[in-house]
């Protein structure tokens, strides 16, 4: 039977990549770890982690026991952890990975729920990198994630709302589009006064890659003058240029509704697309985390702007 100090020293070194993370995880001291790692590859007969300039890179079988000992560790610490976890008074810190726009359309309505019901829990937002978020969620080093973009690898969601693209423009530049048939309330920009407009583009990693794509099949080009990794400074940016920015209608209608920007329908019909919760069934096992996640959910679901299709019922995919 393997010892189990020995498998949290293992899932340590493999989420550390590093003895030394390992050691300042755990709060002991490197020998310790270096110790314990020399035990559990004795009894597994293998190495489990190879030394390299880049840190410590797990074998084939490291890489298939994680997830096996990472459940297992989640299971044990679901039973004996925290069953009486009490979210009125618990000081739990949880995190949360929202990009910039989930901050800006999200983090009110989940604070005001925490506020209610859990006044001395913490949260710990952790700003998207959509190349990152998987391992992330996959290690247990952020509880939950929201994201526009399918994340490979975890099987269990929720959709919470659905959203299109839109473009968002100065207000005095409204002009563009009110010579086109409007679609609903909102005029549609032709081709050419799309492609004339001098647009500011986000960076991938904040989880809009769905924007080129659509663009790319339409035949259609932005003239990009300044690429950001943030939508949250668009307003301040508009306000003082003539650039425009493709983004979530969700988002869109609260700049409209706070600064002198204006919305306009792209030339072609965009898919609508999900925006879900994401987390992972090994690490997410605990009473504190099941209470987590409903409370996004809920938090995130009675949010939901009027006008577009409404989320999934609480369940998971896969």
């Amino acid at each position: 039977m393997i010892d189990l100090s020995l498998l949290r020293t293992f899932l340590a070194v493999y989420e550390a990549g590093s003895v030394t993370g390992a050691a300042n995880r755990l709060s002991v001291t490197q020998p310790s770890v270096s110790y314990g790692l020399g035990r559990l590859r004795r009894q597994l007969a293998d190495p489990l982690f190879v030394r390299t300039r880049g840190g410590m890179v797990a074998t084939e079988r490291a890489t298939e026991l994680y997830q096996v000992f990472r459940r297992s560790i989640a299971d044990i610490d679901a039973v004996s952890g925290d069953q009486a976890f009490d979210p009125a008074t618990s000081e739990k810190q949880f995190r949360l990975c929202l990009s910039d726009l989930g901050e800006f359309s999200f983090l009110s309505a989940i604070l005001g729920r925490l506020g209610r019901e859990a006044p001395t829990v913490a949260l710990d937002v952790v700003p998207m990198d959509i190349a990152q978020v998987q391992g992330w969620l996959q290690r247990g080093e952020v509880d939950a994630a929201v994201a526009s973009v399918v994340i490979p690898g975890l099987r269990r969601h929720t959709v919470i709302s659905r959203d299109r693209y839109v473009c968002v423009l100065p207000a005095d530049r409204a002009g563009a589009g009110d010579v086109v048939h409007a679609v609903g309330e909102r005029p549609r920009l032709s081709v050419q006064e799309f492609e004339s407009l001098r647009h500011v583009v986000i960076d991938e990693a904040a989880g809009h890659r769905q924007v080129d794509a659509t663009l790319d099949e339409a035949g259609l080009t932005r003239r990009t003058v300044v690429r950001l990794r943030h939508f949250s400074v668009l307003p301040n940016l508009m306000h003082d240029s003539d650039i425009a920015a493709v983004m979530p209608l969700v988002a869109a209608e609260h700049f409209e509704r706070e600064f002198p920007v204006v919305i306009r329908e792209l030339p072609v019909e965009g898919p609508t697309f999900d925006v879900s919760l994401y987390w992972n069934e090994a690490t997410s096992a605990s009473a504190s985390a099941r209470w987590f996640l409903d409370l996004l959910t809920e938090a995130l679901v009675l949010r939901r702007p009027q006008g577009l299709p409404g989320a999934a019922e609480r369940g998971t995919t896969g």
